[in-house]
C-alpha cells in the first residue's frame, strides 16, 4: 500500500516501506501486533481481517476496531491515520500548542528520511511523554533504526510499535471528547481508517496503487463514507 516499492526511495527508513496487506490475513496475526479488550481477542480465532473488523463494529467496540484497524495498516499508512486524527481533534476542539510538532509527523510521513524524524525531537524527550502528541511521536520513533539516547549505543524498536502506538494515539485523541461525543468521534476514527485502507486520505494521490480495503457488505452499506459527516478537508 502506499507507494510501490520501485518508488520508495533507498535513503527513506525501511521500516516505512510499502508492505502487502490484505483483508484475508488472520485476526488472530494483526490483533498480535497491538493490544485489544480480551472479548474481542475471543473472537478474533479463525476469523480473516475482513470478518474481524465487522464483528468489532457490530459488537460497538470502537476502540478496538480503531486500534485493529491501525495495525492492519502498512507502517507508514498507519501513522499517517493517527496523524490525521490526532490533527483534526486537536483542530475541532480549539486546542492549540501542538501544530509544529503535528507538521513535523506529517512531514516525516510524507518524506521518511531519517533528517525529518529527527526533527520531530529527540528519542529521551519523546519517550517521557505519555500524552497524544507524545505517543503520536513515538509512534513515527519507533520506524527509525535506534531508539537509544545514549551515544554509541543502539536499541532497535521491536516490531509493530508504530501500528501499536499509532492506535494509541488515537484512542487517547478520542478520549479528549466529552461524553458520547468520545464514541461518536471513534465511530469516525473506524471509518477514517477504513477509508485509508481503501487509498482516500493519503499524503498523496497514486491512483495506480492498488488498496485491497477492509470494507465487506454488510459492512461496506453501514460504515461507507461516514467519515465527511464530520471531519472536513482531511489534508489541509
Amino acid at each position: 500500500m502506499g507507494v510501490s516499492a520501485g518508488d520508495y526511495p533507498h535513503e527513506w527508513l525501511q521500516a516505512l516501506a510499502p508492505v502487502a496487506v490484505s483483508g484475508l490475513d488472520p485476526a488472530a496475526t494483526v490483533a498480535g501486533r497491538t493490544r485489544i479488550g480480551p472479548r474481542a481477542v475471543s473472537l478474533a480465532g479463525g476469523l480473516n481481517s475482513h470478518q474481524f473488523v465487522g464483528e468489532l463494529l457490530k459488537h460497538g467496540w470502537r476502540a478496538d476496531a480503531v486500534k485493529f484497524i491501525a495495525a492492519w495498516l502498512p507502517p507508514r499508512d498507519s501513522l499517517w491515520f493517527a496523524t490525521l486524527g490526532v490533527w483534526q481533534t486537536y483542530r475541532l476542539l480549539g486546542q492549540s500548542g501542538a501544530e509544529e510538532s503535528l507538521r513535523r509527523v506529517a512531514a516525516f510521513v510524507r518524506a521518511p528520511s531519517a533528517a525529518n524524524l529527527s526533527a520531530i525531537g529527540p528519542a529521551k524527550q519523546l519517550l517521557r511523554d505519555g500524552g497524544t502528541m507524545g505517543l503520536l511521536a513515538q509512534a513515527a520513533l519507533y520506524s527509525g533504526e535506534n531508539i537509544s539516547s545514549v551515544k554509541g549505543k543502539t536499541i532497535k524498536p521491536a516490531a509493530h510499535l508504530t501500528r501499536k502506538l499509532a492506535g494509541a494515539a488515537l484512542i487517547v485523541a478520542a478520549a479528549k471528547w466529552p461524553g458520547k461525543q468520545k464514541g461518536a468521534c471513534l465511530e469516525q476514527f473506524a471509518s477514517m481508517g477504513l477509508d485509508i485502507a481503501e487509498g482516500q486520505h493519503l499524503w498523496a494521490p497514486n491512483p495506480q496503487q492498488k488498496y485491497p480495503g477492509l470494507r465487506k457488505p454488510p459492512l461496506r452499506e453501514i460504515f461507507s463514507q461516514k467519515a465527511g459527516n464530520i471531519w472536513e478537508d482531511w489534508n489541509r
